[in-house]
């Protein structure tokens, strides 16, 4: 008797230690509730952020196309300029003084030089100022879903003793739970606009190269103009007539001046993008 007596006290005790912990065994449903939330906005910050790289990524990529274009463009208008120059210098009757004409040639070489450095010069710019477009912008990227909700759940437990004050764990998991009431939605709208505005820079990075290109493919001109009158007027030399197939590039090429601002920077641009294809 004495014995069931004491077994039935232990096992009072036990159900009286059990029933005294339900807030540590809500702690575990809480957090069990509030996981799948937490998984959801974790993958919305995580998505919205990567498309916003993705999108950046497609609009360097189209920049670089863009520009590479351009210079093969000029690059290629100023080789059939030099080739059509050279074609009246080599065609030229023998009556034509030669060492003037050897002269010709070396000036239209040095204009050739003369407009590389500028080309050069212009692509090296557009890349300094990419370089700190691109920084400004992946500066703002770096983000990630830590920001938005934290690094995980577990810290919730961090210092507690889930026994011994299951209701600051609680509290801290409530407090979770209203933070992620609702996915932050700004984030999506603010990335859009940072998007948006390396757009923006990157096309007006795009006109600046455009303009420069267009100052030394002006210099070119000039200096084939140079050449060409003083092939007439020093060497006296002649016109030859140029066969359809060989063509006649010196003037071929339309100079483009960029405005400031306004609805003429407008038609500028489009005129731009019409005669590169862009």
């Amino acid at each position: 008797m004495k014995s069931f007596a004491i077994v039935a006290a232990f096992l009072l005790g036990l159900s009286a230690v059990h029933a005294a912990r339900p807030l540590s065994e809500k702690v575990l449903e809480e957090i069990e509730r509030v996981r799948p939330r937490f998984k959801q906005i974790q993958d919305f910050v995580i998505h919205t952020i990567s498309d916003a790289r993705f999108k950046s990524s497609e609009q360097l990529a189209k920049f670089h196309s863009d520009v590479l274009l351009v210079k093969q463009t000029f690059v290629i208008d100023a080789i059939k300029k030099e080739d059509a120059l050279l074609f009246q210098v080599d065609n030229q009757p023998s009556t034509v003084d030669t060492s003037c004409l050897s002269f010709i040639k070396t000036l239209a070489d040095s204009v050739m030089n003369l407009s590389g450095t500028g080309f050069s010069t212009c692509i090296t710019e557009a890349s300094d100022s990419l370089e700190k477009v691109i920084s400004a912008f992946y500066a703002l990227l770096q983000l990630d879903e830590t920001e938005y909700i934290g690094i995980g759940l577990l810290d919730v437990f961090k210092g507690e003793n889930i026994f011994y004050s299951p209701e600051s764990i609680l509290y801290k998991l409530q407090q979770k739970a209203v933070s992620m009431e609702g996915y932050p939605a700004y984030l999506e709208d603010d990335l859009i606009k940072t998007v948006n505005n390396l757009g923006s820079n990157l096309e007006s990075l795009e006109m600046a190269y455009i303009g420069c290109m267009t100052t030394s493919e002006q210099m070119l001109k000039d200096g084939f103009t140079m050449a060409q009158n003083h092939m007439s007027l020093t060497c006296r030399a002649v016109q030859v007539p140029v066969s359809s197939s060989h063509g006649s590039d010196v003037d071929a090429v339309e100079t483009i001046v960029v405005p400031e601002g306004g609805p003429l920077k407008a038609e500028a641009v489009r005129r731009f993008r019409e005669r590169f294809g862009l």
